[in-house]
């Protein structure tokens, strides 16, 4: 199969730029970049920032579907500025200290530049045996910006509330089809979100479909709270990324990278709708769209609150392999989030009034 070179970019265009959760402005804009050549597409924003792209159906009365993706980032925020210069941190989402130490991350003043600083800590060879096997807490790491005073910190527009991201160009691999880079997730499941617009451009479909670009999810599904709220949809998927099962020192298990977009049973904060189950695992098999099967029992996607919405929402979560989750370098394949695209493709074209009929309690 060859590859998606438009799908390719866009995640890597997608991956470069900055919007840790809570910033996810400038990620809106190139979203609306990259899809402004689709045909019959309309964006809304809700309060929280969450960005609905909508292309409506031939049928005014068939099924809601909305397909939401976060396009937020784990990264840091500036909490306090010593007199000497370093700088405090926060996280914003879930690191874990072994990544960190050492690593460039990337400020971005007041003024929209960025400005590089180093991952810092008390050297290991002035630790103790203990504190030397002990991974380091966040709360004491801090930000080197090659300055000597707060003032200086001050005069290049850095703040308290300053923002900070992984400083990494994403790119291909030796194995073309395998891309690296910051952000992928959830950035690599946004592209696979345009890379389905741009193929149901060409094609008719009577639901009317939501792309919701959400905001927040690393640090409680908040865009998704809001979003499904505004746009309460009468199918709700997330399109998220999973940890693939290949590494040294991970048990084998389906979920890997090149085995496809991975079918969610459960993770800790929903359980997949048995019938949708069902039906999206046919709609896969008779469209020969690679596929394998993925149950977290830590971690949890937007799906955990779109399916709690108002009396409930018909729900589950497609995600895409990827390795080093939740540090500077994550690893995913464009012919998984292909074949993510693909599924949702074929899932709107054949969900109707009487699908969603036969998928509700009855």
């Amino acid at each position: 199969m060859a590859l998606n070179k438009k799908l390719l970019n866009d995640a890597i265009q997608l991956s470069n730029v900055i919007g840790v959760s809570g910033r996810e402005q400038e990620v809106a804009k190139l979203i609306k970049v990259l899809t402004k050549d689709i045909k019959g597409l309309k964006y809304e924003f809700d309060n929280l920032g969450s960005l609905a792209i909508i292309k409506e159906g031939t049928n005014k009365k068939a099924p809601l579907i909305s397909i939401s993706t976060h396009m937020d980032e784990i990264g840091f925020m500036i909490t306090k500025i010593e007199e000497n210069g370093f700088l405090k941190i926060t996280p914003l989402g879930g690191w874990w200290g072994h990544v960190l130490l050492g690593q460039i991350l990337n400020i971005t003043t007041t003024k929209g530049k960025i400005v590089p600083a180093v991952v810092g800590s008390t050297p290991p060879h002035i630790l103790s045996p203990v504190q030397q096997k002990t991974v380091l807490k966040i709360k004491d790491l801090f930000l080197d910006l090659g300055v000597s005073s707060k003032a200086e910190v001050e005069k290049l527009g850095i703040k308290v509330g300053s923002i900070a991201a992984p400083n990494t160009s994403a790119f291909q691999m030796a194995n073309p089809n395998l891309i690296v880079g910051k952000g992928l997730d959830n950035r690599i499941s946004v592209a696979a979100g345009i890379d389905m617009l741009r193929k149901l451009e060409k094609v008719e479909h009577e639901s009317t479909v939501m792309l919701i670009c959400t905001t927040q999810e690393e640090v409680g599904l908040r865009g998704a709270r809001t979003s499904s709220w505004k746009w309460t949809p009468d199918l709700g998927i997330a399109l998220d990324t999973t940890i693939a099962n290949d590494t040294p020192g991970i048990e084998a298990r389906d979920t890997k990278i090149g085995t496809g977009v991975a079918l969610s049973l459960f993770d800790s904060s929903v359980i997949a709708n048995e019938k949708l189950f069902d039906f999206v695992e046919k709609t896969a098999k008779s469209n020969d769209i690679k596929y394998t099967f993925d149950s977290l029992t830590g971690g949890g996607t937007d799906s955990g609150v779109i399916h709690l919405t108002k009396d409930g929402v018909l729900n589950m979560t497609l995600s895409i392999p990827t390795r080093y989750m939740h540090s500077h370098n994550t690893i995913a394949s464009i012919e998984d989030a292909e074949a993510a695209s693909d599924l949702l493709v074929e899932i709107v074209k054949t969900f109707d009034k009487r699908k969603l009929s036969s998928l509700k309690f009855k």
